[in-house]
């Protein structure tokens, strides 16, 4: 029996060849930024950029509680507390306003 079409053996080589190329380029760029000594300092720098742009307030909504809050706003209750002094965080009421930052 003769093989009528060398595309059906080779078609399945040629999809090996190109998924080991794929896996090595991943592993070899996985392996780079892990080696790279300024990698971490570059993320801790954009996390901290992000986190001054945020919004200044937030509108309390309805069943929001001081903690849900922080948890939203990746802000601690302990600096929401010192910027909104005047809130009771037992009170919150649906539309008031609290400081994020200064």
């Amino acid at each position: 029996m003769a093989i009528r079409r060398p595309a059906r053996l080779v078609a399945p080589l040629v999809l090996l060849v190109c998924a080991a190329a794929v896996l090595l380029i991943v592993q070899r760029t996985l392996s780079d930024d892990a080696d790279s000594p300024g990698a971490a300092t570059t993320s801790t720098v954009q996390t901290q950029t992000t986190a001054r742009r945020g919004p200044k307030t937030y509108r309390v909504r309805s069943g929001d509680t001081l903690g849900s809050i922080a948890e939203k706003v990746d802000v601690p209750v302990d600096t929401l507390m010192e910027l909104n002094p005047d809130v009771d965080p037992q009170t919150l009421r649906a539309g008031q306003r609290l400081r994020l930052r200064e």
